[in-house]
């Protein structure tokens, strides 16, 4: 009986076919999983800078202090140069963090959806209080000086219209649908005593 070359060929070359698809696909999966992990080692990166109290005494000093601050000329003229003593600016630190972690969503390194599921607030609210400052800046050092920033904010505010009142799954029931009947009227009825 004569060997069929041609159909032995083909049978190898689609097994081969087959292998490396199965092959590529695994390495497709694996490529995925190692994303996800890179994400979330950066999510939690940005979540312990964000925990650092030095970070937090900058937060405190924007939040509280810089609108005071900007009304005197000496420290807005100190922004207008190109080298600001940082210890008297620590605005600069909040901006430079939320301009990397706008780097990292924007490039992906960071899972967007998460993030701003988590801090669609934070960067908008920062914004607000440091526009006047990088406005300043960006007089001098144009439109890119913190333009990952930007782009965070601008996310998270997209998110936060997107979603007004939170992505608590639909489906899902809230903890107050599942309390006993009798806890939820003790909790409504006030106590006589």
């Amino acid at each position: 009986m004569p060997l069929d070359y041609a159909f032995w060929n083909a049978l190898v070359s689609t097994a081969t076919l087959l292998v490396v698809a199965t092959a590529a696909l695994a390495a497709l999966r694996q490529l995925r999983h190692l994303r996800d992990q890179t994400s979330m080692m950066g999510l939690l990166r940005v979540l312990d800078d964000w925990r650092d109290p030095a970070f937090q005494r900058s937060v405190a000093f924007v939040r509280l202090e810089l609108a005071e601050r900007m009304k005197d000329p000496e420290f807005v003229a100190e922004l207008e140069e190109r080298r600001v003593d940082r210890a008297r600016h620590p605005e600069l630190d909040i901006c430079d963090w939320y301009e990397q972690v706008g780097a990292m969503l924007k490039y992906g390194l960071v899972h967007e959806d998460v993030s701003l599921d988590v801090s669609s607030g934070s960067a908008p609210t920062m914004w607000r209080a440091l526009e006047p400052t990088i406005t300043l800046m960006r007089r001098s050092r144009g439109d890119s000086l913190y333009e990952n920033f930007e782009y965070w904010a601008v996310k998270g505010t997209l998110f936060a219209r997107r979603y007004p009142d939170g992505r608590y799954p639909r489906n899902l029931p809230r903890m107050r649908d599942l309390a006993p009947a009798s806890a939820s009227t003790a909790a409504e009825t006030p106590r006589r005593g």
